[in-house]
């Protein structure tokens, strides 16, 4: 005999498909976008009668065969279709607002302003919008946390520790117990002043420190001064010339003194899949097609947006070969891989997580996970 669910319970269900047909609407119009890019480059006209409608009619089609009324079906495709070529019509008048398409250097330049305009907007809410809004997001912050632990514990020297692309000093927080000093650079003066305020509440303040400090211009440390250097979340992948900073890490590094980096995992399972229709449970994916980040963000109009910022994915192998001249000895590990493929609303029971991330965890030494996670040692 069937059992029958109450209506709280139903009422539950309901709500997360509600959510989940509006993300599915959300990434309609996403490609709605991309659509409209590709028929400006191609002088196609933004309305296609005969496409539309044999779009409508295999609609109606499938309606039929699965018991849902055509007539209905018709119209919620008909309003998608209407709505796709208005967003297309104001991509338009914005392209000619805007002039010429930018140079990759001109584009590398405006996500760099981006990564600005995203810090000082979000300085107050990064830790609290990063540990709780996604989950596979939340579950790789609690994965690489103690991994680091891990690392700092066998250090030898525990005198300076430095945290690169350090954002409000999360990382720096969380691992200052262990070290006589911590120092801290972010590009961003937004996140550096929050960070040193916070240093300065918890009265910290004369042994963590933060700078505003771009790295591609290097790390303005002396040589051999720094026992453990963290560069975390992807941050690898953030910074166009990473080489230099690797090499400015092995130069500061003390000789037996270890470093953690991370990179966005291009083989991983997330981008392997090219096109997932839902929102996944990370909270910012990679434009691999373009080297930028897709980071979602909350406008002063309390509106969600997503800015791009510069961020390029890497295969293990590219990963490895970056580190290869280095002269550190490096392990690689990636993470977290089907918890970044799922939608965020199915990870919502505890029973899901912990089966989730247990598979997660066996698949650590696979090339799937949304993360390269790299551990280094420099030689005595």
């Amino acid at each position: 005999m069937e059992r029958l669910l109450n209506l709280e319970e139903l009422g539950r269900r309901l709500a997360t498909t509600d959510v989940l047909i509006m993300q599915l609407i959300k990434r309609r119009m996403e490609l709605a976008e991309q659509v409209g890019k590709f028929k400006r480059q191609k002088d196609e006209p933004i309305f296609r009668a005969e496409i539309e409608d044999r779009r409508i009619q295999t609609i109606r089609d499938w309606a039929t065969e699965h018991g849902l009324n055509p007539h209905f079906a018709e119209l919620i495709l008909y309003a998608l279709i209407n709505e796709s070529c208005k967003l297309q019509m104001i991509q338009l008048q914005q392209e000619k607002l805007e002039g010429e398409v930018q140079s990759e250097d001109e584009w590398y330049l405006q996500l760099k302003r981006n990564l600005l305009t995203l810090t000082e907007r979000w300085c107050a809410t990064y830790d609290s919008d990063y540990e709780s809004s996604f989950f596979a997001t939340k579950a790789y912050l609690a994965f690489e946390r103690k991994l680091l632990e891990v690392e700092v514990g066998k250090l030898q020297d525990h005198s300076c520790m430095l945290d690169l692309g350090c954002a409000t000093g999360s990382v720096s927080f969380t691992l200052e117990r262990f070290f006589e000093r911590v120092v801290g650079l972010d590009i961003s003066q937004h996140m550096q002043s929050w960070a040193n305020n916070i240093a300065e509440q918890r009265g910290v303040q004369d042994r963590v420190s933060f700078e505003c400090a771009d790295l591609e211009d290097g790390i303005p440390l002396p040589d051999g001064s720094v026992s453990f250097v963290a560069m975390t979340l992807g941050t690898g992948g953030d910074v166009r010339d990473i080489r230099k900073v690797i090499d400015e890490t092995v130069r500061v590094l003390k000789p037996g003194g270890r470093c953690f980096f991370s990179f966005y995992n291009r083989e991983a399972l997330v981008y392997r899949w090219e096109f997932l229709p839902w929102e996944i449970g990370l909270a910012a994916t990679v434009n691999t097609h373009r080297d930028s980040l897709d980071v979602h963000s909350r406008s002063t109009e309390k509106k969600d947006e997503v800015i791009p910022i510069f961020a390029r994915a890497y295969t293990r192998e590219e990963v490895t070969d970056l580190f290869r001249r280095s002269g550190l000895a490096v392990s690689l590990q990636t993470y977290p891989a089907v918890s970044a493929i799922l939608p965020h609303e199915l990870c919502s029971q505890l029973e899901v997580q912990e089966a989730v991330l247990a598979i997660d965890a066996g698949l650590v030494d696979s090339s799937m996970g949304a993360y390269i996670i790299v551990i280094g040692e420099k030689p005595i």
